[in-house]
């Protein structure tokens, strides 16, 4: 299964609907494992003023991990309930749409116009200014060798 999955790229500029909805590009859609992978989940509790959207089979991954932290480590019970306690489920329509949920549409300042981006085993829904000031504030942040940074990240995971 996992050969299949190239991973999610590109950004899309979308627009959100009257009803919430947004529709999943087609590019990225070409990249979900299965049927079962029309589901996702939907949260926007980290620090980033984005909504992530992953397909059920990515997140269910992410949930076997945090399980195998100590539940009675206080730092770690933190985080699983800031993550957990505020996911929501949607499945995309046969239109190949999402019903975002209000409350995060209103925590991450989106409303009309949005940018879909696609950051390898989920998506990210930004307000596009609200992405601009993320990118300006970052590239201050890490400013220096991109290609350096890049190297780091990988070899973090080996």
């Amino acid at each position: 299964m996992a050969d299949k999955f190239k991973g999610f790229t590109g950004s899309f500029r979308y627009s959100v609907d009257a009803k919430n909805r947004i529709s999943i590009p087609a590019k990225l859609r070409k990249e979900l494992y299965d049927e079962s992978d029309k589901k996702f989940i939907i949260l926007s509790d980290t620090d980033d003023k984005c909504i992530k959207l992953y397909p059920q089979s990515v997140f269910r991954n992410i949930i076997e991990s945090i399980s195998k932290a100590n539940p009675f480590d206080p730092l770690n019970a933190y985080a699983r309930r800031r993550l957990l306690a505020n996911v929501y489920e949607e499945e995309m329509d046969g239109q190949y749409r999402i019903k975002l949920p209000a409350e995060l549409l209103k925590k991450t300042n989106i409303n009309g116009e949005c940018l879909v981006i696609g950051v390898g085993d989920y998506i990210e829904i930004w307000n596009p200014d609200e992405f601009d000031r993320y990118l300006q504030d970052s590239a201050k942040q890490f400013s220096g060798d991109f290609g350096g940074l890049l190297a780091s990240v990988m070899n973090a995971n080996k």
